[in-house]
């Protein structure tokens, strides 16, 4: 959830540069502030003393580095493959906890929510590397052969889209496996 507020300023700033007249810019705008936005909101959690997720510090460091490419060299690639970059790490991470350790990381974040067997927490562990490598190489196809709009309209809807559905989706097929708290409140 931390992430969302930086991605709003991007597509308000992609959007706001296009409606003023400035289509050829849009994306170096949305870039710029997509980058200061995060880094603002680093400062504003580290201010309040929050913690700040290996996840986000990954995010953060790939926009800072590929938006200051994209601007450096003008060229919107740079800041597309964002998306993918995160996505792959994502699913190397999942792949090599997999392998490395007695619980793959799935089954360490949801592990107090659902009880099922080491196999299963295998094939959810390896599904959701597959999707992350899923949507690496559909944001690719993306960014290379639509235009910039319909990318960013993908980075709204499509991935977000995506990954809510396939989340629901493993909710509804792991339903039998969920840990009912039968505690009265």
């Amino acid at each position: 959830m931390q992430e969302i507020l930086p991605v709003i300023a991007f597509i308000a700033a992609y959007l706001a540069a296009k409606w003023s007249g400035h289509s050829e810019q849009a994306i170096y705008w949305a870039t710029a502030v997509l980058m200061i936005s995060t880094v603002l909101q680093i400062l504003v959690l580290r201010l309040r003393q929050k913690p700040i997720s290996k996840q986000h510090w990954l995010t953060a460091s790939a926009i800072l580095v590929l938006g200051g490419v994209t601007l450096a060299l003008k060229n919107p690639m740079f800041i597309k493959w964002k998306p993918s970059i995160v996505y792959l790490v994502f699913a190397a991470v999942l792949l090599i906890t997999q392998w490395m350790g007695k619980a793959n990381l799935i089954q360490k974040m949801l592990g107090s929510a659902l009880t099922m067997p080491d196999a299963l927490w295998r094939r959810l562990n390896t599904a959701w590397a597959v999707f992350f490598i899923f949507m690496a190489v559909l944001n690719l196809i993306i960014a290379y052969h639509f235009s910039d709009d319909f990318w960013v309209g993908f980075k709204l809807w499509g991935s977000a889209g995506g990954t809510l559905i396939f989340m629901f989706a493993q909710i509804y097929l792991l339903r039998g496996y969920l840990n009912h708290d039968d505690k009265p409140k």
